[in-house]
């Protein structure tokens, strides 16, 4: 199968792109389209959408998905938020069981907490968090299905758990935190490689204690994820980021359950959160992930920084690009960002 748009054309086989190129196409395209063929967009914390926590059950994560495809997303890792050891290695089960399906798009799992900072908790639960790391590995981590776990590398212990996830070849990122830039530089020299929802959730930026998030902006090891609907960072502020650390920005959804539903009451981590004119906040008024889905992430970023459509879309696809031997996960994108046509795994799915 070959894709064909204005100024390129992807080819397609046995769910994998065997070979692309600018121009016109070598033969009769099977599909023409109006747009930029790019790959699909990655969202790396997504808590939940269509009025379901991503730990709702199959119905629930099945109503994700498809919401996610319809926008562009071809991967994504579903974000548990600290919860307790049980009911996280439940969810860690069923979420695996989705991940080993083909035809969903949720590439893992996201474990954002328990090992984070009391004092920059944000919306999650207090009771829910654990304040050291004493060497014995949740069960929730040995999840096959881990792919990236928050953490705040302050904490004791937190530098020996940083180790341990990277030998299992989990990530980590650095969040929920206070970690002056001395603590979070050794994280980052243990294996860290992300900083979690920049600015939000941690230490301020000082010019005489830059914290972690000086590191993250300043270290060009670590990826940098970004919330970019206007209220979580300010458009001034994320022009700033773009400026000093563009390609390595990961645009997030950090999506709450009215992502992609209307304005309301939902409960995200055990908590009650509101949905007032898209943007979403606890009982205390702490913001509690977006209403946001990724492409209108990637369309605000665009908006707020001047990023060019075709940078756009990789902070929206976590740094991937079209390449031979890919998965052919792709989306069309139209010149103002929208979302016009995508493929998973080789198959049409809009």
């Amino acid at each position: 199968m070959i894709v064909a748009a204005p100024h390129g054309w992807v080819e397609v086989a046995g769910g994998l792109v065997v070979a692309l190129g600018d121009g016109r196409p070598p033969r009769r395209p099977s599909r023409r389209v109006d747009g930029t063929i790019a790959a699909g967009l990655v969202d790396l914390q997504l808590n939940g959408a269509a009025g379901f926590e991503v730990t709702g059950g199959p119905t629930a994560v099945g109503a994700i998905d498809a919401l996610l495809l319809d926008h562009g997303v071809t991967a994504y890792l579903a974000t548990v938020v600290s919860t307790g050891d049980d009911a996280a290695a439940r969810a860690a089960a069923e979420l695996a069981e989705r991940v080993a399906d083909p035809s969903s798009p949720l590439a893992g799992i996201h474990f954002e907490g328990p090992f984070l900072s009391a004092a920059h908790r944000g919306a999650h639960r207090a009771e829910m968090l654990r304040a050291r790391y004493d060497g014995v590995l949740p069960e929730a981590y040995r999840s096959p299905a881990a792919r990236l776990v928050t953490l705040a590398p302050e904490l004791p212990g937190a530098l020996d758990l940083v180790a341990e996830l990277r030998r299992r070849g989990v990530a980590v990122s650095l969040g929920h935190s206070g970690a002056d830039a001395e603590v979070a530089a050794r994280a980052v020299d243990a294996g860290a490689r992300m900083v979690t929802h920049l600015f939000n959730a941690m230490g301020p930026l000082g010019h005489r204690a830059p914290g972690l998030a000086g590191v993250a902006l300043a270290d060009r090891r670590v990826r940098v994820g970004v919330i970019a609907d206007g209220a979580h960072v300010d458009p001034l502020v994320l022009r700033l980021v773009r400026r000093v650390a563009g390609p390595r920005v990961r645009l997030v959804s950090d999506a709450a359950p009215a992502a992609g539903a209307p304005d309301g009451d939902y409960v995200l981590g055990g908590r009650r959160v509101h949905a007032r004119g898209g943007v979403v906040r606890d009982d205390d008024g702490v913001l509690a992930g977006s209403a946001l889905l990724l492409d209108e992430a990637m369309r605000r970023w665009s908006a707020f920084t001047g990023a060019p459509l075709e940078e756009a879309l990789r902070a929206a696809s976590a740094g991937a690009r079209l390449r031979v031997g890919a998965p052919a996960n792709l989306v069309v994108v139209a010149e103002d960002g929208t979302v016009g046509g995508v493929m998973l795994s080789g198959d049409w799915v809009r």
